[in-house]
């Protein structure tokens, strides 16, 4: 077993203790023998595991908000491209100016309907990294928190983020809504 798989598991056990008990928590996040985990087959079979397990246990709300919570900082990833963005952001004169200062780096971000979509053109999570596709977007819904992270600290206000594409449920791209209640687009 990875030191990355015990840490994800350690993430989905809290936060599934958030929203239940510690029997449903204990079952979902340690219930597959992770200490057998080895290679990429073995790794998708349980974050079917868990997809499905929670799926079976949950409403689609509450398996956001548990999965939201168990993003990664990627070894500073995260803090990262918090700043990058941050500071790309406030070097901006207009929301427009920052997603076309964006999108010179190679971001793909566009605003239709008064919201920020951004993109991914390859999976971003490190346990997906040898998993082919999934069945759903239960596993996928970690990255509404990780960018939530990011876009929170950027724009200095809550904001609100569906996954509208994810490539690991079969699109080309992984896709956010990102909704700014404080800034005008």
């Amino acid at each position: 077993m990875t030191k990355l798989i015990q840490n994800e598991a350690d993430k989905l056990y809290d936060n599934i203790f958030k929203h239940s008990n510690h029997e449903t928590a204990k079952k979902i996040a340690y219930g597959f023998d992770i200490d057998t985990i080895s290679n990429g087959s073995e790794k998708e079979d349980w974050v079917k595991y868990v997809s499905s397990e929670l799926e079976k246990r949950f409403d689609e709300q509450t398996i956001k908000k548990i999965r939201m919570g168990c993003y990664c900082n990627e070894n500073g990833k995260l803090d990262q491209s918090k700043e990058f963005i941050r500071n790309v952001y406030k070097s901006s004169s207009s929301i427009k100016d920052f997603v076309d200062k964006m999108n010179e780096h190679g971001a793909g971000w566009y605003i239709e309907d008064g919201k920020l979509f951004t993109k991914y053109f390859s999976c971003p999570c490190p346990m997906l990294d040898k998993v082919g596709e999934l069945p759903s977007k239960t596993w996928c819904y970690c990255t509404i928190g990780y960018n939530k992270q990011i876009f929170e600290y950027a724009f200095d206000c809550e904001v609100d983020i569906e996954l509208v594409e994810s490539i690991k449920t079969g699109s080309s791209q992984c896709l956010m809504k990102v909704t700014l209640p404080d800034i005008n687009l």
